[in-house]
């Protein structure tokens, strides 16, 4: 059950004065459509949109939303708590460092940049405010992924030695745009293969070493011939018990069968996961051993952005973490991007190259 009194302000000893209210950098479809339903499930306010291409506030008519600017320190100076940026990824850094002086709070969407040194920046800007700084990485913060690195800690596979997931999906229609075409952050890799990289950061629990990577254009609609397909491996470094761990991906737009998937492999044991890399999907989670196979309970109902806001709005109030941190959404844009040089140059790169 949802504590609508948790996002509130609260005077000191007193009740909320009014509730926690996010500013919405960014008139975006993921704003609209995935980010409003949870914030106000949540009992989170929203001001805005501020976008700086004003044809985007036609399909916020009927939002409900009050604010829309063009001026984003207008939408800084008023009375938010927070903001959430949905804007073109190349200009997160500007806005994130805005907000980060303003004193507010920020959720960035995922690349939380383009480049390492750019995130670094957003990243300074946050400790030196005393703001959090989160990235809307969603995965992460699934029951079902939860539940593999629960396994996994518990020693129920043994050593991890592997991953490998398939999050080959159809892109829709309607966001057929600026994802295939050459605007900054568009692609596969940077779009999808960074998701899998935020869950698989987390899983393996070291650091991500080099990268190889092979990118085609397949769609036949794909008019830009852009990357639409893209099949990765990278390798982590030796864990505690001294074994280098090793992950593959196929990330894709044109794959329409059979759904999403990961396989984690380990010394005496496995963990399968169905439907595992979308935003909405009861999937399954199964323990492969010499005992047999063991479907593992899992409550996957909650909608996957609320459980990311709500730890969100709890970093906010000085309680938990985010589900992934601005170090965190680094370190999964340090793995995109190096898949990213890897597919463009035809070479393993090492996550020590990138600046």
């Amino acid at each position: 059950m949802t504590d609508t009194t948790q996002p509130g302000i609260h005077p000191a000893g007193g009740p909320p004065t009014r509730p926690f209210t996010v500013g919405l950098v960014g008139a975006s479809n993921i704003a609209m459509t995935r980010m409003l339903p949870a914030f106000a499930a949540l009992g989170i306010a929203v001001r805005g949109p501020y976008d700086n291409e004003p044809r985007r506030f036609r399909y916020w008519a009927d939002s409900g939303v009050e604010g829309q600017t063009t001026n984003l320190d207008q939408l800084l100076a008023s009375d938010i708590d927070a903001v959430y940026i949905s804007t073109r990824n190349d200009q997160h850094l500007a806005e994130a460092v805005a907000a980060a002086e303003a004193g507010k709070h920020i959720l960035v969407e995922k690349p939380m940049s383009l480049s390492v040194a750019d995130a670094q920046t957003m990243i300074e800007a946050a400790n030196r405010n005393g703001v959090v700084l989160a990235v809307n990485h969603h995965l992460p913060g699934s029951p079902l992924h939860a539940s593999a690195r629960r396994l996994v800690a518990e020693g129920r596979i043994g050593t991890l030695y592997s991953a490998r997931i398939n999050h080959a999906v159809l892109l829709p229609e309607h966001l057929r745009g600026w994802r295939l075409g050459a605007a900054p952050g568009g692609g596969v890799i940077l779009d999808i293969t960074v998701h899998d990289a935020s869950v698989l950061n987390p899983l393996f629990r070291t650091q991500p070493v080099r990268v190889s990577a092979v990118g085609v254009s397949q769609a036949s609609w794909n008019t830009a011939r852009s990357r639409d397909s893209v099949m990765t491996i990278i390798e982590y470094a030796a864990g505690e018990r001294g074994a280098p761990g090793l992950a593959q991906t196929h990330d894709a737009f044109d794959v329409p069968y059979p759904g999403t998937s990961m396989e984690i492999h380990g010394e005496t044991g496995a963990i399968v996961i169905s439907d595992a890399m979308t935003q909405d999907t009861p999937g399954t989670v199964e323990l492969h051993t010499d005992a047999g196979v063991e479907s593992i309970g899992v409550d996957s109902s909650e909608d996957l952005y609320q459980i990311l806001i709500r730890a969100f709005l709890d970093a906010s109030h000085g309680r938990g973490r985010p589900t992934v941190t601005g170090a965190e959404g680094l370190l999964a844009l340090q793995v995109a991007l190096a898949a990213e040089q890897s597919a463009e140059e035809g070479r393993t790169v090492r996550l020590s190259e990138l600046h």
